[in-house]
């Protein structure tokens, strides 16, 4: 009798940051019995990718485990496997590496349908073929596989949502998940590099985004100006009361305010 693996789905990217295209790639596998499980693989470097780009790989995962968790379904998993290998991340390695670790499992490779193009130009294409199965969902162009025909098509990429939060707007909920874009925030993950004058531009344009006021303010912060520092991240608060950098940062104001106090009255 022949054995009955379980079947996993591996969506493998950099994630950079995950979104709400990945997510519900992975729920339809999951919805159509197309695999078991569904591991998300982040690539610490992507050989297609240019590594300045990246943010941080601890970030990257931190990302992906917070938009599960959202999720709450134990059939989709974060994977660290690839930083245990050597960079960049080849795919052919990663499947050799899980199949060591998990002999009873079939690995199945989810992939979009406008990358099936560079499959030949991957690290031992035609024997990762013989290795694996591949899914492909359906993106701009290409063609997917039949069992992946209706697939929900997002016109979501991670570059744009990068390039959104650099210039200063806002990323919906539909875009990345909640919790995704709170941890951006707070880390102040792919922020575009302004001076005070260009966050007062965007201020002006934007007046009720509470991290325009927190990034003019850190400015402030740094300048020594702990004024207008203060009055930045109050109002940014004011707009966003669970804004927690830019509370963390009124707290720092706040006490150098009361030390400038203490040391002026108690010489």
């Amino acid at each position: 009798m022949q054995e009955v693996k379980k079947r996993v789905a591996l969506l493998m990217g950099s994630f950079n940051p995950v979104h709400c295209g990945h997510l519900a790639v992975a729920r339809y596998v999951l919805d159509r019995d197309l695999a078991e499980e569904v591991w998300l693989v982040v690539s610490p470097q992507n050989p297609f990718k240019n590594p300045e780009e990246l943010a941080p790989f601890e970030d990257r995962l931190e990302m992906v485990r917070l938009a599960l968790a959202g999720i709450g379904d134990p059939r989709l998993k974060a994977c660290d496997a690839e930083a245990a290998l050597p960079q960049p991340s080849y795919t052919v390695n990663t499947i050799r590496y899980l199949q060591g670790l998990y002999p009873d499992t079939q690995f199945i490779i989810l992939a979009g349908s406008d990358i099936a193009d560079q499959l030949p130009q991957w690290r031992e294409a035609e024997k990762l073929r013989r290795m694996v199965r591949f899914l492909i969902y359906p993106r701009n162009y290409g063609t997917a596989s039949p069992e992946m025909a209706e697939a929900p098509m997002y016109e979501i990429d991670s570059t744009s949502v990068r390039e959104a939060i650099a210039a200063g707007l806002p990323v919906g909920t539909g875009v990345i998940p909640e919790p995704v874009r709170d941890y951006i925030r707070d880390k102040n993950l792919y922020a575009m590099n302004k001076t005070i004058k260009q966050w007062t531009e965007v201020i002006e344009q934007a007046p009720t985004v509470a991290n325009h006021y927190f990034e003019r303010g850190r400015l402030h912060y740094q300048n020594n100006d702990f004024g207008k520092a203060m009055n930045d991240f109050n109002r940014a608060l004011e707009l966003d009361p669970g804004h927690t950098a830019a509370r963390q940062m009124r707290n720092m104001t706040q006490a150098i305010f009361n030390f400038r106090n203490f040391d002026i009255y108690n010489p």
